[in-house]
């Protein structure tokens, strides 16, 4: 017998004659009958068979431009096709995609973005020949240099680490970290502080006028567009490096201009996100600018600000050793002069990195327990 489904009842509140109250029909058990939510529609094929040209056509510009050799052959009993190899993976994973989003009632444009992500992944990696040097690694780690050199990681030497100096001073190399420390130390407190006036002027939240906010954020692109060891080699070249005994001081001001670019970029965004009660309250009673950010804003920004800040120094730590490629001071320097003697300095690197590990694992430990005893 096929049940019909009762329509809820609309009561009225006792006491209330102009709230009512939606109650649901109950089965033969006294429990509410469950409501049958409509199921997703299958988007519309034609949709589909349009998408699936598109994967047509990429694998035929694939295949045409490839620059591999390399094919597969399939037999079919009487005879044997051929195909080239990535172009016709990339294909067969293009077809996935659709199948998996017709399968789950994914919409048409939904699948349309999730074919283009494919496409351009496919495109990219083969643009670079990734996908041509990464079936290589495995053997390129057995044999040859490469094994070696993967011994030698794994086999660091700490007595070099503890007891050795920097090659043609008197210097030991665990004071290289201390140096490393002191720079990212430095580089922090100047750069967040930097940011953080970058961040109040480029927001229009906290800006005096709307071109001090424009010209604030076009400086504060040009100054991220630059990376890290592109300011080191500017200031490198404009103060010196350690040839001169600079080196510290270039490698602080490459992470203090790096700083300012993640802190003014970050904090501006939770500028904009600021909730206007307390900027229409400081409006109302009369305050200025000034007044008004200090009241209104930076109590609102702070919490991110010491997030960032610790996140930055993290940063700066890793920085610091890249920057020695360059010629700066610190652990990074003695890491690119062990890394030019590879043939003799795989132990030595190998401790410098795991060194560098532990280092940034405990400085992470502490940017925890500092967010849990300030946020």
């Amino acid at each position: 017998m096929r049940q019909q489904r009762i329509p809820p009842l609309v009561a009225k509140q006792a006491g209330s004659p102009e709230v009512t109250a939606v109650v649901e029909p109950s089965t033969s058990a006294g429990a509410p009958a469950a409501v049958q939510r409509p199921e997703r529609p299958r988007p519309p094929l034609q949709s589909y068979l349009l998408l699936a040209l598109v994967a047509v056509a990429a694998f035929a510009f694939f295949w045409w431009t490839r620059e591999d050799t390399s094919v597969l052959f399939i037999p079919l009993g009487f005879t044997t096709l051929w195909a080239p190899q990535w172009p016709l993976i990339g294909f067969a994973v293009m077809l996935a995609v659709l199948v998996l989003c017709w399968l789950t009632r994914t919409g048409a444009m939904a699948a349309f973005g999730a074919l283009a992500v494919v496409i351009m992944s496919y495109w990219a990696g083969a643009s670079i020949h990734f996908l041509d040097r990464i079936v290589e690694v495995p053997q390129r780690l057995t044999t040859g240099n490469t094994r070696d050199q993967l011994l030698g990681y794994l086999n660091p030497d700490w007595s070099y680490l503890l007891f050795s100096n920097v090659a043609g001073t008197s210097r030991p190399i665990w004071g290289e970290w201390l140096i490393t420390l002191c720079m990212a130390v430095v580089a922090t407190l100047i750069g967040c502080f930097i940011g953080l006036l970058l961040a109040m002027l480029a927001s229009p939240v906290s800006s005096p006028n709307k071109a001090t906010s424009q010209t604030v954020k076009a400086i504060n692109s040009v100054v991220r567009s630059i990376p890290d060891v592109g300011w080191a080699l500017l200031f490198a070249a404009f103060i010196g490096g350690t040839a001169y005994g600079l080196g510290a001081l270039a490698a602080v001001l490459a992470l203090i201009m790096f700083n300012i670019g993640i802190v003014a970029k970050l904090l501006g965004e939770s500028v904009d996100a600021v909730a206007l009660g307390p900027l229409e309250a400081a409006d109302a009673a009369g305050a200025n600018l000034v007044q008004r950010d200090r009241v209104a804003v930076l109590p609102a920004v702070m919490p991110s600000f010491v997030s960032y800040s610790l996140y930055v120094f993290e940063l700066n730590i890793r920085a610091s050793a890249a920057l020695g490629v360059v010629g700066v001071a610190g652990i990074g320097g003695e890491l690119s002069r062990q890394i030019g003697r590879m043939s003799q300095g795989y132990e030595n690197v190998g401790a410098i990195l795991w060194a560098l590990v532990l280092v940034v694992l405990l400085v992470d430990l502490l940017s925890m327990w500092i967010r849990r005893k300030l946020l």
